[in-house]
Order: structure tokens, then sequence, then C-alpha cells
């Protein structure tokens, strides 16, 4: 059986998104050296996730088995979100840094990700992510060097997506970054062909 790979876009500069130029890399090098892999895309920019409001509140804590047909249709892109990420044995969040965080298509898209009993569950002993054994790889893209240790402390990127994953179950999470993209002494050139260059090395390392 093929593993899977699900791919995550949340940049709406499309053809000029940097996080999804690096992306896309890591597909073509990873279908280079593992032919039995199948990859799924999901544009973000292309296919938003609906916004969370109160009708898709009330879809996702109604009683399941007792929705109308506009509440099922509702609830069905966080569905098919989840079933992705499901079948998914590795998955790739691009994401560029949008006033300190994450793209609001990307935030749009976790809020129908995290799911009460479909992706976390709760006990005594707390929350209980429900998406365990896959592999996460975050492209994180920035105007700033979010490296520096004086950026540390403003980035609400990263850290969020890393505690998003771990509250759904998945722990094994590596990080690739293109940053400073808009400083001149880096530049979007040599942060891109910096972020491809972590690319080979993280392909190298699961090879």
């Amino acid at each position: 059986m093929k593993k899977q790979v699900l791919i995550i876009k949340s940049s709406p500069a499309n053809e000029f998104s940097v996080s999804s130029e690096i992306a896309d890399y890591l597909q073509a090098q990873l279908q280079n050296s593992n032919e039995t892999l199948a990859f799924t895309i999901r544009d973000l920019s292309k296919t938003p996730a609906p916004v969370y409001d109160n009708q898709i509140l009330n879809s996702f804590y109604g009683d399941q088995n007792a929705l109308t047909a506009e509440q099922t249709e509702i609830a069905q892109p966080s569905l098919l979100y989840i079933d992705e990420l499901k079948l998914a044995d590795i998955i790739v969040f691009a994401s560029p840094m949008h006033n300190f965080s994450v793209t609001s298509l990307m935030k749009n898209y976790i809020d129908q990700i995290c799911r009460f009993g479909l992706t976390f569950s709760y006990s005594e002993l707390g929350p209980k992510g429900l998406l365990e054994g896959k592999q996460a790889v975050i492209i994180a893209s920035a105007g700033a060097d979010m490296s520096q240790p004086e950026m540390h402390s403003v980035d609400f990127q990263v850290p969020y997506l890393k505690q998003v994953l771990g509250f759904i179950g998945i722990t094994n999470i590596d990080v690739i970054t293109a940053y400073g993209i808009s400083m001149p002494d880096i530049g979007s050139e040599v942060a891109t062909e910096q972020a491809k260059a972590q690319v080979d090395q993280w392909i190298g390392a699961i090879a």
C-alpha cells in the first residue's frame, strides 16, 4: 500500500508564495526519492475552509444523530479534512507568517479539524489527541528572521502550529524555515534556497 502524503497550502499569494514553492519542491523531491508515495494537495487559497460561525458551531456540537440536512451539509468540509488527515502518513503544513501568526486561511482550516470525538478527546487525565502515529512537517516562511532570539517572543506561528498538532495527537514534527524574505541582507531568493537545502536534509534523514 502506498504511503499517503497530505500537503496543506495556506498562502493567499498563489504563484508568488514562497511557502507554496517550497512545498512543491518538497513534493518533487519526495517523488524522486520514493515512487510509492501518493499525494493529496489541499490548497486553501483555491478552496478556503469555511469561517467558523454559529451554524458551524451548532453542526459540530449538536446531537450528531439528529442533525438537519442543512447541518449535515455544513459539517461536510470538516469531515473531509479530517478524513484526509486520518489517511495521511506524512502531513505538510505550508504556512506563511501573517501578522506574527498563521494566515486566516490556515486558522479557518484548523477550526475545522479540531473536533471533539474526531481528532481529540477528554478524560480525567486531560486532553488526548486521536491522530497518533503520523509525521508532520511545518514549512514556515516569514518576512523577518524569526530565528533570531529577539524574535522568538513574537513568533505565534510555529509554536501555535506545534501546539495544535500536539493537541490532535501529532507529536513527530519537523520544521523547515524560510526566514528573512523581506530583509535586505537575506531576501526571498536566499531564504528560499536555504529552505530547499533544509528539505534535502530532511528527505535524507527519513530515507
